[in-house]
């Protein structure tokens, strides 16, 4: 019996490829399903699953960097909302992907074509990834929230600004705002610096969305963005990026 190994860090997503699988793939087993990338980590060095479906956007390791810490090598399939990273890496037939939102028949072709690799060695994993960070890091297209029971894969552009929040990030848009759980560090890594510029330790604005910006009487630098009311304070060591564009 294929066993199978599940890493994703929201719920909802999880317990949906987990009932999926199951119908797509009654042969099959799932010996872990887990929600970070330790502990994916830590299961497929111990229970050494035929295949892993890694998210790639999870907030202590990413999928990749499991992929690349592990000392088991499996058929692997990651699950991403990067689209940059999908036509770089993926497309070639070397790894499989599962490209949010994903369909039911594109996990059936996945689960079809893992079935036909079962009989095969598989890939270095560690080198592919390396060879393929090699051409240029990928940018997030997409990113997943979840208030309550509900998920959005909210695209990024879209997005006003992130605020730190504790070890998570506060991600504002005009209609809702709602927490990841990712430090805001680990999140500017996968955002474009053209479009999201960090203007404050704990505040990262999409340019887009910016108004105008002012200095007020005690010389506090502020951004105003659209759709949002109030104004996001500029610290010093980023005040340069704006000093030809302020009004008073």
């Amino acid at each position: 019996m294929v066993k199978i190994l599940i890493a994703e860090d929201e719920e909802i997503l999880r317990i949906s490829l987990e009932n999926k699988l199951k119908k797509f793939w009654p042969s099959a087993e799932i010996i872990a399903s887990v929600a970070c990338g330790q502990e994916a980590l830590e299961a497929l060095n111990h229970l050494k699953p035929d295949i892993a479906f890694l998210d790639i956007q999870m907030g202590d390791l990413t999928g990749i960097e499991v992929a690349q810490k592990t000392s088991h090598n499996c058929h692997a399939v990651f699950i991403t909302a990067y689209d940059k990273y999908a036509i770089q890496a993926f497309e070639t037939g070397a790894i499989d992907y599962l490209l949010k939102p994903y369909s039911d028949k594109r996990l059936q072709e996945c689960i079809s074509r893992l079935n036909e690799r079962l009989s095969s060695v598989p890939i270095n994993l560690k080198q592919l990834l390396i060879d393929v960070n090699s051409t240029g890091e990928p940018f997030l297209k997409r990113l997943k929230v979840q208030i309550g029971n509900k998920l959005w894969l909210l695209p990024v552009e879209k997005i006003i600004c992130f605020k730190a929040c504790g070890r998570y990030v506060k991600v504002h848009t005009s209609e809702r705002e709602a927490l990841v759980r990712m430090p805001l560090r680990n999140l500017c890594e996968q955002l474009d610096p053209d479009i999201f510029w960090q203007v404050h330790r704990s505040t990262v604005i999409n340019i887009e969305q910016l108004d105008y910006v002012n200095t007020t009487d005690n010389e506090q630098m502020q951004a105003h963005l659209k759709d949002f009311i109030e104004p996001v304070a500029i610290s010093r060591s980023f005040a340069h990026l704006f000093r030809n564009i302020c009004t008073d």
